[in-house]
């Protein structure tokens, strides 16, 4: 009975073993695979939306609740000279640390599995407004809203919240939809995704 019993707890462990090696070496090739980028950097003009399935922690989570496009993640471009940047509010997966921050977009791509570029069709004046109000919000490093919170009128902000915020003071109250989750209200990245502002 112990030979049998010993047969298969060494079984056991191989199969779990195993799984674990098909597991581990399933991530490390999802996480490392080069992006698919879906975008032509010519024509990106400051203003336009980049859409991202990132690598964190979290992301396929948040991708998850935006099904649709599948997208876990969102950021402006801005184009200074010949060099991009994304502006966008990220943290740390652990602490939640971080907030309104500017990303060489080549950064950007690099921790992204996914990434679409949507062109923004505001009017010149509501895009500057937009985009003097992201950058206001990382000139004074607006903090990361691990809370999620809408309700604090911007004081901290999460990265759909960044451009909801922004976009708002710039007189664009449709840009972003919110919904309800689970008795908190929040802004999915598939209500900018499917937005009347974008290009589609």
């Amino acid at each position: 009975m112990s030979t049998k019993n010993s047969r298969f707890s060494t079984r056991l462990l191989f199969v779990i073993f195993f799984i674990l090696l098909l597991t581990g070496v399933h991530r490390v090739l999802y996480f490392n695979a080069p992006p698919t980028v879906a975008l032509s950097l010519n024509q990106v003009k400051t203003g336009d939306l980049i859409f991202r399935q990132g690598k964190g922690l979290w992301s396929p989570y948040f991708a998850g609740l935006n099904a649709e496009a599948g997208y876990s993640h969102i950021g402006v471009l801005e184009r200074d000279g010949k060099q991009l940047f994304v502006l966008h509010s990220d943290a740390d997966d652990l602490t939640f640390e971080g907030g309104a921050q500017r990303t060489a977009l080549p950064q950007f791509i690099a921790d992204s599995l996914k990434v679409e570029i949507r062109s923004n069709l505001m009017s010149e004046q509501a895009r500057s407004r937009f985009v003097e109000n992201l950058q206001t919000m990382v000139r004074h490093r607006t903090p990361f809203d691990g809370n999620f919170d809408l309700k604090d009128e911007g004081s901290k902000v999460y990265c759909t919240e960044f451009l909801w915020v922004a976009a708002n003071k710039a007189g664009i109250s449709d840009f972003g939809e919110i919904v309800n989750l689970a008795g908190r209200e929040v802004i999915f990245v598939d209500s900018f995704f499917h937005s009347k502002w974008l290009s589609q």
